[in-house]
C-alpha cells in the first residue's frame, strides 16, 4: 500500500506524542509499504503558491514539505480566524503529480494545521482514501482543549465562547516565527531555551477578566468565529472515515458533530513495550506526575489534594514531577520535588523508582501516552474520568478512576493508610499477557483504511 502521513513536523525539530506517533507509525508500515512523510513547510520563507516539494529521505521514507501553509495555531489559539480558512493560490498541477508519480492511495492526516481544506477535497477528487487522527480537538475548538476563558469544559459550540477565549492569543507575525525552519534549528539546538522558558502571558493564563470592552470586541470577532466554526465542521466532513483514538473522544466529537464518522483503535509508540515489573512499596509512598503543569493537565488539582492531605497529618505520599523546567522542592509543599526534564531512553529509571502514577487531567484528554507507559512498567496509575485512555485503566482496576478532587483526595488518602492496594494493582497489571505493540497496532490501521463500497 502506498501511503502518505500528513504531520505538522517530525523530530528532532517537532516534538510531542501525536509527533511521536506519527514518526513511530510512519517507520513500522515503512517495513511493509511505500510510505511517504508530509510536513508543515516554513511560515517565513515561503512561495507564493501552495505546493508540495521534495526535503530530503530518511532510510526508505521520503519526506516532503507543504510549502506555504495556513499558519499553525500550535497552542495558542487564533485572534484572527480568518486566517485559518483565508483562500491560497494552490499549485493544482504540483499536487496532481505528486499524488499521481507516487501512486499515493490513502492520506493519513495527524492534524488539519496548516493544510487548508481546498487541498483535501481536490485530493480527495483524485481517488484518495482521506482519513484523520484525533490527537486533540483543534477541528471544534480553535485552542485546541475544549475549555473555555474561565476553565470550564465547553459542551457545545458557541462562536462568542470561542472569540473570548482567543482575546488575548497572539499575533500572526507571533504564529509565523515559532512555526518557522529557523526557529525549530534554533530551538532544538537550545538557543532559545531564555525565550521559551518566558513564554507570553497567553500560555500561561487561560482564564480572562472579561470586562465590557473585552465583551464588545469579542461579539464583532463572533461572526468570524462562525465561519471557522463552520469551516472546520466541513473539514470534518471530507474524511473517509476518523481514528478516535479513545471512546471518550469518538463520543466528545460525534457530540459536537454527529454526523462525524470513524472507529476507535487506541494509539501507541514504538517505545511502549512490555517492561512490567511488580511494584513494592514501603511506608513512603512515592507517586508520580508526567506532564506539563498547566491547569489542564491538572496538577494544581493533585497539588490540592496532596496539601489537604498533608494537613490532616498524612505525611508519607510524596509526589515526584517530571517534564517541566522547574526543579526543587516545591515552596508550599515539601512532599513534592520537581526533577530535571528527562529523555525518553530516561523514562524506565523514572517509573521503576515510582510506586504509582497520577494523571489527573482536567481537559478531555484526547488519550494519555504517559497512562499506557506506566501501565507497561507494570506501575499502579490512577487517572481522572476525562483521560481518554481511562478504558485501559479499567480493564485492570476500575477504581483507579476518579471523577472529582475530593475524590482523587480519598484514594489518596486510602493509598497511604493501606500500600497492598498499590500491590494488588500491579498484581493485575501483570496477570495477563501483554496485547499492546506498535506491530499490532500497525495491523489494526491497515485493516482501518480498508473501506468497505457498498456502506
Amino acid at each position: 500500500m502506498n501511503i502518505l502521513h500528513y504531520t505538522i513536523g517530525l523530530p528532532p525539530y517537532r516534538h510531542g506524542g501525536s509527533i511521536q506517533y506519527a514518526n513511530d507509525l510512519i517507520q513500522e508500515q515503512s517495513k511493509n509499504n511505500n510510505v511517504f512523510a508530509l510536513t508543515c513547510g516554513d511560515t517565513l520563507f515561503k512561495p507564493s503558491k501552495v505546493i508540495i516539494k521534495f526535503k530530503y529521505q530518511k532510510d526508505n521514507i521520503k519526506v516532503y514539505s507543504l510549502e506555504n501553509p495556513i499558519t499553525p495555531t500550535l497552542i495558542y489559539g487564533t485572534s484572527n480566524p480568518k486566517s485559518q480558512h483565508k483562500s491560497l493560490k494552490i499549485d493544482y498541477n504540483n499536487i496532481k503529480r505528486f499524488i499521481e508519480d507516487n501512486n499515493i492511495e490513502v492520506l493519513h492526516m495527524h492534524t488539519l494545521m496548516g493544510m487548508h481544506q481546498d487541498i483535501i477535497k481536490y485530493i480527495k477528487h483524485l481517488g484518495v482514501k482521506i482519513f484523520y487522527t484525533t490527537h486533540d480537538f483543534h477541528g471544534i475548538c480553535p485552542h485546541y482543549n475544549l475549555l473555555d476563558y474561565e476553565g470550564n469544559l465547553c459542551h457545545s459550540v458557541s462562536s462568542i465562547r470561542c472569540a473570548i477565549c482567543n482575546l488575548q492569543e497572539p499575533s500572526e507575525i507571533f504564529l509565523k516565527l515559532v512555526n518557522s525552519s529557523l526557529f525549530q534549528k534554533l530551538k532544538s539546538r537550545g538557543i532559545l531555551n531564555t525565550f521559551i522558558k518566558s513564554k507570553p502571558h497567553f500560555i500561561h493564563q487561560k482564564e480572562i477578566c472579561l470586562s465590557s470592552k473585552d465583551y464588545e470586541k469579542a461579539q464583532k470577532k463572533s461572526e468570524e468565529y462562525d465561519d471557522l466554526i463552520e469551516y472546520y465542521k466541513e473539514y470534518l466532513s471530507l474524511f473517509d472515515k476518523i481514528h478516535f483514538n479513545s471512546q471518550q473522544t469518538k463520543d466528545i466529537i460525534t457530540s459536537f458533530i454527529p454526523s462525524a464518522k470513524g472507529e476507535v483503535v487506541n494509539v501507541i509508540t514504538s517505545g511502549i513495550k512490555d517492561k512490567r515489573r511488580l511494584v513494592s512499596p514501603s511506608q513512603t509512598i512515592a507517586l508520580g506526575f508526567i506532564g506539563s503543569l498547566n491547569d489542564y493537565k491538572g496538577f494544581p488539582i493533585l497539588k490540592r489534594a496532596i496539601v489537604e492531605l498533608k494537613n490532616e497529618n498524612i505525611n508519607n505520599l510524596f509526589i515526584k514531577v517530571y517534564g517541566n523546567d522547574k526543579v526543587g522542592i516545591d515552596e508550599e509543599c515539601n512532599n513534592i520535588e520537581y526533577y530535571p526534564s528527562y529523555k525518553y531512553d530516561e523514562l524506565s529509571d523514572i517509573l521503576y523508582n515510582l510506586d504509582g502514577v497520577i494523571v489527573p487531567s482536567k481537559w478531555y484528554e484526547t488519550f494519555s501516552l504517559v497512562t499506557l507507559e506506566s501501565l507497561a512498567h507494570g506501575r499502579p496509575v490512577f487517572v481522572s474520568d476525562h483521560v481518554g485512555a481511562k478504558d485501559i485503566v479499567a480493564q485492570y482496576y476500575p477504581k483507579g478512576i476518579f471523577s472529582t478532587p475530593e475524590q482523587l483526595k480519598t484514594l489518596l488518602r486510602q493509598i497511604s493508610s493501606d500500600t497492598s492496594i498499590l500491590t494488588e494493582y500491579s498484581h493485575l497489571i501483570l496477570e495477563n499477557p501483554w496485547p499492546f505493540s506498535i506491530k499490532n497496532h500497525v495491523s489494526d490501521m491497515l485493516k482501518f483504511y480498508k473501506i468497505d463500497n457498498h456502506e
